[in-house]
């Protein structure tokens, strides 16, 4: 098989690999909860199959004294590295330490890659073409999903710290006051952190005929139970809004008594 075949059946395979993990992933992993390791092992598979393609042309162009080193990577090998890390890297890296850790290995590989290749393609050009600021944000990608993996699996469960978990329990200093009676003192509170994301529509189109919309991201914490000064404590039944850190809002105890609470940003450790 030629490698412009073993390239096209590659691009089908990550264009079919992607969908099934943006449609079916859900679906065949509630029915069948082994099903999830296909989608761990198939980035794996894809990344093989695409270095068995660069390491065909490596081979061609020492056989070749024409040829020019520079064309052993082209852009469809960085698109479809690209993809795959895309489309695959949340089943490979987010469930697991060693997948986790192979993503790592697989990201510190890729770094050096593109450093190198935006190095010489600058040296060579002295302005930043295509390639480095294709290499630049492939870059920034690779890191952003470094990143997003690694608090999954060593996050601190501390309210707006770079690397906080995605969701976790955690003790926070707040001020509280019982109904509305005014009277406010400080209590710890057991809190629940959970992610949430929301997308608002501006109501607009793009040039394209696009909705216009923007997607932000949440904290929301939820009071598991407060713990009083005198070193007693009452949990928590029913909470009127998500707080987040300098608001406040009331939550309602087991025994029906509503509390004032404001989140203060002071972590127990």
């Amino acid at each position: 098989m030629s490698m412009n075949s073993s390239s096209s059946i590659l691009n089908l395979a990550i264009i079919a690999c992607i969908a099934a993990d943006m449609f079916a992933k859900a679906a065949l992993t509630k029915a069948l909860p082994s099903v999830y390791l296909v989608f761990v092992v198939t980035p794996l598979v894809l990344l093989v199959w695409q270095a068995l393609i660069l390491l065909a042309r490596w081979r061609k162009t020492l056989a070749d004294v024409t040829a020019s080193p520079n064309k052993i990577v082209d852009t469809g090998d960085w698109w479809r590295l690209f993809f795959i890390l895309w489309g695959g890297h949340r089943a490979l890296a987010s469930e697991f330490l060693w997948g986790f850790y192979t993503f790592s290995l697989i990201v510190a590989g890729l770094l050096v890659a593109l450093a190198s290749s935006a190095s010489v393609e600058f040296y060579k050009r002295r302005t930043a073409t295509p390639l480095v600021i294709g290499c630049i944000a492939f870059a920034y990608f690779i890191l952003a999903w470094e990143k997003n993996m690694y608090v999954i699996h060593y996050g601190v469960p501390i309210l707006e710290h770079f690397f906080e978990k995605p969701e976790y329990d955690a003790k926070y200093r707040v001020e509280i006051s019982p109904g509305y009676s005014g009277t406010k003192y400080k209590a710890i509170a057991d809190i629940h952190v959970a992610g949430r994301t929301e997308t608002e529509d501006y109501g607009e189109e793009d040039r394209f005929g696009q909705s216009i919309t923007h997607t932000y991201e949440y904290r929301d914490v939820w009071v598991k139970r407060l713990h009083f000064p005198n070193g007693s404590y009452v949990d928590i039944d029913d909470q009127s809004e998500a707080l987040h850190l300098g608001d406040s809002t009331f939550v309602t105890d087991v025994r029906g008594q509503k509390w004032w609470v404001k989140l203060l940003n002071q972590p127990m450790q």
